[in-house]
């Protein structure tokens, strides 16, 4: 009657740590690419920035000044090359050589001065002209104004550099995707078989982030499917198993009693009694069963209505205790009372039946020849309830299961052990349910000890329950 807890999320979560760092990853390798770029294609070492480039055709301008050639050719190929202009005067503001004409408008007095302290700086009232300087001994002896002609290079290399952002977003986006579809599209695949009806289906992921505890959780809730599929099957077997047996035996005494072999029919009756007993015991189970579960499956969970009331624990566990005499003729029960029992509020049938399946267990899986122990007790602001049996015992691999609805350690459905496997379930969530738990302890072979605990009424229901 209960279900796994879900597992604990981890306060911080791994998957997004992973992706914050694969991002700044990403990041910082576009950076690299895009500096790369740059530094070796687009600007490689030997090609200087605007203002050394400007300082650089000055002073080559001015050493093949005196030679009208090299001047004419020097000239001709920074027009080609470089598609730049520049005009180059002396010091003194007399033209030495220049690739336009007329040509480029000499410095002021103020710039000139500039020029002396400065090698090479950009005019702002020229927009992108630069003024370099060329200095012999320290000393300046010429100058040159220069504009480099790349209209279409900001376009261009803004072109590049979004080329390259995306090139390095694609990527990453590729290697981002398979990292997360890879895992879902196993998840997928799985919910799709398992709704197609292979209950085997599993997604198997080990990993240990998100992805990894979905895939967990869809695993667990698999096994859980498939084992309550299995024991509905099992419920199944068992109800027509049970059902069948009583039913054939009413059958075959309605069919004497119809032949008038009522001498027959008439020691019939005790065994028709005892199977409708058991056929009413398994509906009255199957009912309540449906009942906890029902309550469960709603929002929140919880436990169905109790009929909760002030009980009298000593006549409650005699009333339970008288049972076993009619019940199971020849069995011994050793009734166990320590000391004054606390008085409960919880609903006395659903509890004496708890104590009564408990019992009846204990019959069913105990030598003929042995006792019962039933004893209770109250401590610390409990009321303790322990069946003890000297019987068969439950094997280790088993008790870990008892309390799963339709469970049966001694699978062979005999008409000594029979039954469908709720009555510890069923304990099981009428205990708890009253804020209780109930436990286990068997030894194979030796004999099993099951102990109910639940807490008593307050001081004002006890009041009244000792009045009662």
């Amino acid at each position: 009657m209960s279900s796994t807890p879900p597992q604990r999320v981890p306060a911080r979560s791994r998957l997004i740590v992973r992706i914050y760092v694969g991002a700044l990853c990403g990041i910082l390798l576009i950076a690299a690419v895009f500096w790369a770029v740059h530094h070796y294609v687009l600007e490689p070492p030997w090609v200087l920035s605007l203002q050394r480039q400007a300082v650089y055709v000055t002073d080559t301008l001015v050493v093949v000044s005196e030679k009208p050639a090299t001047l004419a050719r020097v000239t001709r190929r920074i027009q080609q090359e470089l598609q730049a202009t520049v005009t180059v005067y002396r010091a003194d503001g007399s033209l030495l050589a220049s690739t336009v004409d007329p040509p480029l408008a000499p410095l002021g007095r103020e710039e000139l001065a500039r020029l002396a302290a400065e090698e090479a700086f950009s005019l702002g009232s020229r927009g992108r002209t630069i003024a370099a300087g060329v200095r012999r001994d320290g000393r300046l002896v010429a100058y040159g104004v220069f504009i480099p002609h790349r209209a279409s290079a900001p376009l261009r290399d803004a072109a590049v550099d979004l080329a390259i952002i995306l090139l390095g977003v694609a990527i990453l986006s590729v290697l981002a995707a398979r990292a997360l579809t890879r895992p879902l599209g196993r998840l997928a695949a799985a919910v799709q078989a398992l709704g197609a009806g292979h209950l085997d289906a599993r997604v198997g992921l080990d990993r240990r982030d998100e992805f990894g505890q979905v895939g967990h959780a869809f695993d667990r809730m698999a096994d859980r499917i498939a084992q309550l599929l299995r024991s509905q099957k099992e419920l199944l077997a068992n109800v027509s198993h049970e059902l069948r047996t009583p039913l054939s035996r009413i059958k075959v005494a309605l069919d004497l009693a119809a032949e008038g072999d009522a001498a027959l029919a008439r020691e019939s009756l005790g065994e028709i009694a005892e199977d409708l007993a058991e056929l009413e015991r398994l509906v009255d189970d199957i009912l309540t069963a449906a009942r906890f579960d029902l309550a469960a499956s709603k929002a929140g969970g919880g436990a169905p209505p109790l009929r909760r009331e002030p009980v009298d624990a000593r006549a409650l566990v005699g009333k339970a205790a008288g049972r076993v005499p009619g019940a199971h003729p020849g069995r011994a029960l050793e009734l166990a009372i320590d000391g004054a029992l606390p008085a409960l509020e919880a609903d006395p049938a659903l509890l004496r039946r708890v104590i009564v399946n408990l019992l009846d267990n204990a019959h069913k899986y105990s030598d003929p020849g042995t006792a019962i122990t039933l004893r209770a007790h109250g401590v610390d602001g409990r009321f303790v309830v322990e069946v003890i049996d000297h019987g068969i015992g439950i094997h280790p691999d088993d008790l870990p299961r008892v309390f799963e609805p339709f469970f049966r350690a001694d699978r062979s459905r005999t008409r000594a052990t029979g039954g469908v496997g709720l009555g510890l379930a069923l304990a099981r969530g009428i205990v708890e349910s009253h804020g209780g738990t109930i436990d286990i302890d068997s030894r194979l072979g030796e004999g099993t000890t099951v102990r109910v605990t639940v807490p008593v009424a307050e001081v004002g229901v006890a009041s009244a329950a000792a009045e009662a």
